[in-house]
């Protein structure tokens, strides 16, 4: 699937996270190394998203500091667990958040990590 055709499966997998499954639910929105990924639960609001750090990408794909900037003018810090990655929690209750978020999604690949709206991006729902 395209970039820039994206955001409503998104959504739809931001909400079957939050609704479905059980408390390992996983969303992850991916081109190749890069990735956006978002862990939630049913009955929980809360989703936490991870957007990978230069820590993890290939020479070639390691993001400016101005993009960082950029990554964390939207809410995101840099980890201070073992995992090195950019992380911000969203509240998601009714659909419209999703939409905000799975639009966002695709703004930080885009905008962050260069990535063309004709490129192709994978993505995966796991409900647990």
């Amino acid at each position: 699937m395209k970039l820039a055709d994206s955001a409503a499966e998104i959504r739809s997998g931001l909400l079957d996270i939050t609704r479905e499954g059980g408390p390992g639910n996983f969303l992850v929105v991916s081109a190749g190394d890069i990735y956006v990924q978002f862990a939630g639960s049913p009955g929980n609001p809360q989703v936490v998203c991870e957007s990978i750090s230069n820590e993890y990408l290939p020479k070639k794909l390691k993001v400016s500091a101005q993009s960082i900037d950029h990554l964390k003018s939207f809410g995101f810090t840099l980890g201070g667990d073992e995992i090195q990655n950019f992380s911000h929690t969203f509240e998601i209750l009714r659909e419209e958040q999703a939409q905000e978020v799975a639009e966002l999604a695709v703004r930080i690949l885009s905008e962050v990590y260069g990535l063309k709206k004709t490129a192709e991006v994978q993505i995966e729902v796991s409900l647990e």
